[in-house]
């Protein structure tokens, strides 16, 4: 467990935090200049505090009044950042070696991350993607307590991008070690977490489920993009790729040809593809409808309103405008109908 409650400042720019992250990962969401990087660096040791305290389970990092002040090489923290920062005239095991701190190199994780096939090769001939997997083969070698990402997909393009993400959501999570992962893109970490903690002018303000992120922050809609995991297991496998599967006592048909009857899956709906109804619709494209009763409702800034769902028990969150919210008089308790395609569900693979 990290806990943090430190100050800093560096010019005109304070850093107040009072952060704690437990395993599992924990996205540091905010717009350019909040100072994110700047806590991640704070964290790692790179910069030194004014002020409070710094630890790691029992382990003091960094204590202003008892002056304890832990070097980089001493806190087991692996750092992934937005460029490779390699030594691009040594081949990619010499890279990767140097962050092992003497530990033997865990070849089947390598193998997971990509890595493998690109040992013997130098790093300056090397992809933005490929250098990204060094990168984070080189965090995890040295087995870290803790991994800070800082914007590890910035650079790179939509391609790289993609199978990066797809790389670190199932990844990450098997990891069992707290990971700080840095980005403004909300929809970004939403497809790794669904813990974060909003960072403003240098101040951690709002943290939590994505919800309450979404509620207790100025988010521009471009931002928003929330979404919910509902766990299923697959009922039977149907022709033209589809397969059915069952939530609680309900069904619902997802494009994937690679299931398996029986298995249990985690499936990701986002809010934005979801279309609230009273009664179940006919004669449209889409194919899914859930009903569930209505949780909570909660007013968002710009017009709009989060709708929570119980679903079988499972909560599904949906986004609408306050104005379709009054005309369609939905209210805590009521019965309604959560309708979405087979072809925008995700399917999370498991580590």
């Amino acid at each position: 467990m990290l806990e943090v409650k430190i100050k800093s400042k560096r010019g005109d720019f304070a850093i107040a935090a009072d952060f704690g992250a437990s395993n599992g990962v924990t996205a540091l969401i905010g717009p350019s200049g909040a100072g994110k990087s700047s806590f991640l660096r704070l964290i790692a040791g790179l910069d030194r505090p004014t002020s409070g305290v710094l630890k790691f389970g029992q382990t003091v990092w960094f204590d202003k009044k008892n002056k304890i002040n832990m070097p980089t090489h001493k806190r087991r923290i692996g750092m992934v950042f937005q460029s490779g920062l390699l030594l691009a005239h040594r081949s990619v095991r010499d890279n990767i070696k140097l962050g092992a701190r003497g530990e033997a190199l865990d070849e089947a994780l390598l193998e997971k991350i990509g890595c493998t096939a690109l040992m013997d090769k130098p790093v300056s001939g090397l992809s933005g993607g490929e250098q990204q997997r060094v990168m984070l083969g080189r965090a995890l070698a040295g087995k870290p307590q803790l991994l800070l990402m800082d914007e590890p997909l910035s650079a790179l393009d939509t391609g790289s991008k993609t199978k990066i993400l797809h790389l670190l959501a199932s990844l990450l999570p098997g990891l069992k070690i707290p990971v700080i992962y840095v980005t403004h893109g909300f929809e970004e970490a939403s497809r790794l977490t669904e813990v974060f903690a909003r960072m403003e002018k240098g101040i951690i303000g709002a943290s939590g489920s994505a919800a309450k992120i979404l509620t207790d922050s100025a988010l521009t809609t471009k931002e928003m993009a929330i979404s919910s995991v509902l766990e299923g297991e697959v009922a039977s496998l149907e022709s033209g790729g589809i397969a059915k599967v069952k939530i609680g006592q309900q069904l619902v048909e997802v494009a994937r040809s690679d299931f398996k009857t029986g298995e249990k899956v985690r499936l990701r709906l986002w809010a934005r593809d979801l279309i609230l109804a009273h009664q179940k619709p006919h004669g449209i494209s889409a194919r899914n409808a859930l009903v569930g009763r209505i949780n909570k409702l909660v007013s968002l800034a710009r017009g709009q309103v989060l709708v929570e769902v119980n679903v079988e028990g499972q909560i599904i969150t949906s986004l609408i405008l306050s104005r379709s919210a009054k005309e369609m008089k939905i209210e805590a308790g009521q019965a309604i109908f959560l309708i979405f395609k087979s072809a925008s569900i995700e399917h999370l693979v498991e580590s």
